[in-house]
Formats: structure tokens, C-alpha cells, sequence
């Protein structure tokens, strides 16, 4: 009878801490679940509001399954808009910001993480400094200086002048500071010179780096408003952000439309972001090293 009453006593004291652990574990995942819905309700919203009928995306605003769909919307949006050239420039205009950003960053990254020169601290806190200062505050200075060098309606105005990123020159500073300075002494005993260490030794190493940056800055120019608003007049050479805010104003209000070019504008870059996380997670594990 006691080793029996013994036995009992340990199993419940086994079981006790195993039901909490069940109980929270369930807790967690229905918090997780909820906060995905969340997260999703929006964008679902918008997808179903795009293929409602003309007129009725506010009165069947709490319909979430309706039972009329139309494709009216996204019809009138190529019909008497360029929403087509919008594409396009976005696209072009991204890759673009992308690109740049990725060769100011990378170049001032390297050089500030593995070259000793006189002030290099300094210089590299004037850039985190700079930071700080409000977009906003820059951008009179920043549209007189593309009106003087001719480049307003161009895609050279709407890139060049945002192109330097504090953020992401610290980025990868801290990055280019992982690399062993030893491989590239060796590349040098071998005979390469700067230009050939840093094309075939440091940038294969900060692919991870690389990816995710672009994926930053593609989601950064992707959704910027303020600066292409400024620097664009005409509808044919807007991005999709300036586009589909043309759509809303105190003469128009096509919901319907902003819906249909709002669900299509969100699918490129959610196609870029899946792709280039593959890349991310690849680079990773091709060159042993991770991001903390």
C-alpha cells in the first residue's frame, strides 16, 4: 500500500507540470492564430472590397463572404487609368533605388569596417547624426537642388537624391566587421588588388546581407509617397503609390478603384519578399555565418 500511494503521489506530480505545460502551450497558439487574423483581416478585407460591385464597398462593408463578385473595378482601372505604366515605373523605379542604395551602402560599409584612415570614427557618426534629422526637413533643399540639375520628370530625381541610407551603410558596416581580416590579407599575398578583394572575396561573403537590404529598400521605394509626389507631375511617370492616391481627392473618391489597385499592387512585392527570403535563408546556410 505505501509504494502504491508513492507511485500515485509521483505520477500526479509528473502529470501536474505537463497539463500546465499543455495549457499554456494551447494559449499561446490561439494568441498567435488571433494576432495572424489580424493581421490578415485587412489585407482580406481589401481583396474581397476590390471584387464588390460599384457602389457597394461601404454598404456591404460587414458582408465578408459576398455572394455577388465582379471584376468591374479592375477593369475601369486599366481602362481610365495607366495603371499598366504605374507598374512599370514602380518596378523600374525600385530596382533602380535598390540597386543604387546597395552600391553606396556596400562601398561605404566596406570601407568604414576594414580601412584604418585618419577621422574614420568621426566620419562614420556624422552619418549616424544625419539620421536623425527629419526627412522632412530636407526636402525643400533636396527638390531646389533637382530643379538646378534639370532632373524633375525624370527617374534620376526621384532615385539619386534618397539614395544614400544611414541605416543601411551601419548595416552593413557591422556586417563587413564579421569578416575575417586574414582571408583578405591572403587574397592580397595572392596578388588581388582592392577592387578584385572586394568583388570576389567580400561580396560572396555578405550575400545574406545583400539580400536582406534589398528587400528593405525595394519595401521602403515600394510604398514611398512624399518624395515621388513632389517630384512627379505627370500621371504617366508616377509610381503606383502616387497613382493610386490620385484616385481620392475633394473632386473624386473611386474606392473601387484604389481597392482593385491596391490588392494588385501588393502582389509584386510580396512575390519579391517570398523569392529573396529563399535567398536570404540560402546564403545562410552557404556561408556559415548568420545576422544577431
Amino acid at each position: 500500500m505505501a509504494e502504491q500511494a508513492s507511485d500515485l503521489i509521483q505520477h500526479r506530480t509528473i502529470s501536474r507540470p505537463r497539463n500546465r505545460f499543455n495549457v499554456s502551450k494551447i494559449l499561446l497558439t490561439l494568441f498567435f492564430i488571433l494576432l495572424t487574423i489580424g493581421f490578415l483581416f485587412p489585407l482580406y478585407w481589401m481583396v474581397i472590397s476590390s471584387l464588390r460591385p460599384d457602389g457597394r464597398i461601404f454598404v456591404d462593408a460587414f458582408e465578408l463572404f459576398p455572394s455577388i463578385l465582379s471584376l468591374d473595378s479592375y477593369n475601369n482601372l486599366f481602362a481610365q487609368e495607366p495603371f499598366g505604366r504605374w507598374i512599370i515605373n514602380s518596378i523600374v523605379q525600385t530596382a533602380g533605388f535598390a540597386i543604387t542604395a546597395l552600391i553606396l551602402c556596400t562601398t561605404g560599409g566596406y570601407a568604414l569596417a576594414k580601412f584604418k584612415f585618419r577621422g574614420r570614427n568621426l566620419l562614420f557618426v556624422l552619418i549616424l547624426v544625419s539620421q536623425m534629422i527629419p526627412f522632412h526637413l530636407l526636402i525643400v533643399s533636396l527638390f531646389l537642388m533637382v530643379i538646378q540639375l534639370g532632373l524633375v520628370e525624370t527617374y534620376f530625381g526621384a532615385i539619386i537624391p534618397i539614395a544614400a541610407s544611414p541605416i543601411g551603410i551601419f548595416f552593413v558596416r557591422q556586417y563587413m566587421l564579421s569578416i575575417d581580416d586574414e582571408m583578405l590579407n591572403a587574397a592580397r599575398v595572392d596578388g588581388a588588388n582592392e577592387y578584385q578583394i572586394f568583388f570576389s572575396v567580400v561580396l560572396p561573403n555578405a550575400r545574406p546581407a545583400i539580400a536582406t537590404l534589398f528587400i528593405l529598400f525595394s519595401l521602403e521605394y515600394w510604398n514611398n509617397l512624399l518624395w515621388p509626389l513632389i517630384v512627379f507631375r505627370q500621371a504617366e511617370n508616377m509610381p503606383l503609390a502616387v497613382g493610386i492616391s490620385r484616385l481620392i481627392n475633394q473632386y473624386r473618391q473611386s474606392y473601387d478603384l484604389v481597392m482593385a489597385g491596391s490588392t494588385l499592387a501588393t502582389i509584386p512585392i510580396i512575390i519579391l519578399f517570398l523569392f529573396l527570403r529563399r535567398q536570404v535563408m540560402e546564403g545562410l546556410a552557404a556561408t556559415g555565418t548568420g545576422l544577431k
